[in-house]
């Protein structure tokens, strides 16, 4: 499709055009010279026709305007709904409790209860032995004398010749109570003796017996029992 300007300029070329061409039609009178002279015929112009290239015309994109922005509606506040404050009801006026009675004394402090004693021991060597503490406690003071009461039953039915009798504490310092005594049949050896310790801590006193001669329980070959379970001494 031509646009406006190639649209006039191909009428006007057209219009000389035809003009050319009428004035080559009209005859044309030559003198007598001339009239010897063949005609020359004037060549035409060629036309050469002229190809028009139509440009591209580049149309920007249509910017696109987005909407205005719309007033977002506030919602509008609930409706105040007066409500009745309920009224306290009346309630009894609280009575102060009585006053407690201020707390008893404590009772003054009682003497530690005395030591439990031991189980029966079992016989060995056919006696009973075992010892008991003769003042009722089991607390004493660094080299303070622990005193006991050692009883050794006989229950055989001869005599029972014994070399030592004595007191072991768990020191390993054997302390001796009795030599070269004899317990009768059915009978019961009692004595009292003591001993100190000489540092504090938990200790433990045994009731020991040889039943060889004296000279023998100085030996390797000496007949020793120690009887259980025997007494827990704490010393302070």
């Amino acid at each position: 499709m031509l646009t406006t300007p190639n649209r006039c300029f191909y009428l006007v070329f057209t219009l000389f055009l035809v003009i050319t061409l009428a004035c080559s039609s009209v005859p044309f009178r030559s003198s007598q010279t001339e009239s010897n002279i063949p005609p020359t015929r004037t060549r035409l112009p060629t036309f050469t026709p002229t190809v028009f290239v139509e440009q591209p015309i580049s149309i920007p994109p249509t910017p696109t305007i987005p909407p205005p922005p719309t007033d977002t509606p506030i919602p509008a506040p609930p409706p105040v709904v007066d409500t009745p404050t309920p009224q306290p009801l009346p309630t009894d006026t609280p009575v102060p409790p009585p006053p407690t009675a201020p707390p008893a004394a404590a009772p003054p402090p009682t003497q530690p209860p005395p030591p439990t004693q031991p189980p029966a021991p079992s016989a060995q060597n056919g006696v009973i032995g075992k010892i008991t503490f003769r003042d009722g406690k089991n607390t004493y003071a660094v080299g303070e004398k622990v005193f006991v009461r050692i009883e050794a039953a006989n229950v055989d039915s001869g005599l029972k010749p014994f070399g030592i009798l004595g007191l072991t504490p768990d020191t390993g310092n054997f302390q001796t109570s009795w030599d070269n005594g004899t317990i009768e049949a059915g009978k019961t050896f009692t004595h009292e003796d003591g001993l100190a310790f000489p540092s504090p801590g938990n200790h433990k006193l045994w009731l020991s017996i040889c039943f060889s001669t004296k000279e023998e329980c100085q030996g390797p070959n000496g007949n020793w029992v120690r009887y259980e379970p025997g007494l827990d001494v704490i010393i302070q």
